[in-house]
C-alpha cells in the first residue's frame, strides 16, 4: 500500500511540475492531457485488483488451455480416424495427444488401435502417419 501511495503522489507531483514548466500553447495542452490520463490510470489501478482482472494466457486467466487441448485432441483424433480409413483402408480408433506449451498447441503423440493388423499393416499405418507429420506413433492390436 505504501508503494501505491508513493507512486500516486509522485505521478500527481510530476504532473503539476511539468504543467508549470511547459509554456502555454498546444504542446502544454497535449502534455497535460497525457499526464492527467496517466494519473487517472495510476489512481484507479487498485480497482483492477479488486475485480481480479487478469490478461488472457496468464495463470487463472480467461482461457482454460487444458480444456481447449482436450477438445482439440478429440477433434484431431476423429479426423485422423477418417483419414486412415480412407487412405489405408482400416477401421481404427485414434488418440492424438495435444498440449499447450510456450504459447502454442503441440501434438505430442498418436496412438492407433485397430483389429486384425499384421506387421505389414502396422508399417503402412506408421508410414502414413509420418507422412502427415505425426510423431511418437504407436499402433496396437485392438482387443475385445
Amino acid at each position: 500500500m505504501t508503494a501505491y501511495i508513493t507512486v500516486a503522489a509522485g505521478a500527481v507531483f510530476l504532473t503539476v511540475v511539468v504543467g508549470m514548466i511547459i509554456p502555454d500553447g498546444k504542446l502544454n495542452k497535449s502534455v497535460n492531457f497525457v499526464l492527467r490520463m496517466a494519473c487517472i490510470l495510476i489512481l484507479i489501478s487498485p480497482v483492477f485488483g479488486i475485480f481480479n482482472i487478469t490478461l488472457p494466457g496468464e495463470d487463472g486467466g480467461i482461457v482454460d488451455y487444458d480444456y481447449v487441448s482436450e477438445v482439440f485432441s478429440q477433434s484431431q483424433s476423429a479426423e485422423l480416424e477418417k483419414l486412415i480409413e480412407e487412405n489405408v483402408g482400416i477401421d481404427c480408433d485414434c488418440s492424438v495427444s495435444i498440449i499447450y506449451e510456450d504459447g502454442s498447441f503441440k501434438e505430442t503423440g498418436v496412438t492407433v488401435y485397430a483389429e486384425n493388423v499384421g506387421n505389414d499393416l502396422i508399417d503402412e499405418v506408421v508410414s502414413y502417419l509420418r507422412e502427415l507429420g505425426y510423431i511418437n506413433i504407436n499402433v496396437h492390436e485392438k482387443t475385445s
